[in-house]
């Protein structure tokens, strides 16, 4: 996860790995109360492990308008600024199920639980058309209006929303991602305490109910 290079083509190397998570507050102000924890499944013996504390950082996405929707969204990114090396969309969230962990004596990598995801990387792309649906088997022209005789090669350049305004000093194509998360991100504060669903908030929420909810089971005679 360290590789990638910057725009002056320097290697990025070994970087600070932070994980945006929601505060508890975060959770308890958000669109949902405190029901929008059911989406944020990690108990509290995962998250209040000492050794994460250094990486907590808060879940802020002005840039969208939805700080007060919490994420069920895995991504994991490396970036410069609001250039962004490459971006991992995935189903797989930090656990050995979904990356596997080594067994018999590292001889073997076990995987409980096959993710999908779509890796985006910039790279060199060629603009033509490829293939044709209609019956006579005639490509269509391509967006750019070349045929599929002629192609271009051209070099991509991945940005965040709020650095597709930014000016572009070559020649590549800039191409906006819509990271779900403000970069960079900001750490956690002392005060700052990450959401974890199987642990007691008796402060009340934006819709005046505590967690665990309290659930009303309706009988047949309240009918």
């Amino acid at each position: 996860m360290s590789s990638g290079v910057s725009e002056d083509k320097i290697p990025l190397g070994l970087g600070d790995p932070l994980i945006i998570w929601p505060t508890v507050e975060d959770v308890r102000c958000s669109l949902e109360g405190y029901a929008a924890g059911n989406a944020i499944p990690s108990p509290l013996k995962n998250v209040e492990k000492d050794f994460l504390k250094k990486y907590w950082a808060k879940w802020k996405a002005r840039h969208t308008g939805r700080s007060c929707a919490m994420p069920h969204i895995k991504t994991y990114t490396r970036y410069s600024g609001q250039s962004l090396a490459w971006l991992l969309l995935t189903s797989a969230n930090l656990s050995k199920a979904a990356w596997g962990a080594l067994q018999k004596n590292n001889s073997q990598l076990m995987i409980r639980s096959y993710e999908l995801g779509v890796l985006f990387t910039p790279s060199l792309i060629k603009h033509a058309s490829g293939f044709s649906c209609t019956d006579d088997g005639i490509p269509s022209e391509d967006k750019y209006g070349k045929s599929s005789k002629s192609c271009e090669v051209k070099r991509t350049k991945l940005v965040t929303l709020a650095g597709q305004g930014s000016k572009n000093t070559d020649s590549s194509e800039v191409i906006p991602l819509p990271v779900p998360y403000e970069l960079p991100p900001k750490p956690y504060s002392s005060e700052d305490i990450p959401w974890s669903w199987d642990r007691r908030y008796h402060k009340k929420d934006v819709y005046g109910q505590v967690w665990p909810r309290q659930v009303q089971l309706y009988t047949s005679q309240d009918s």
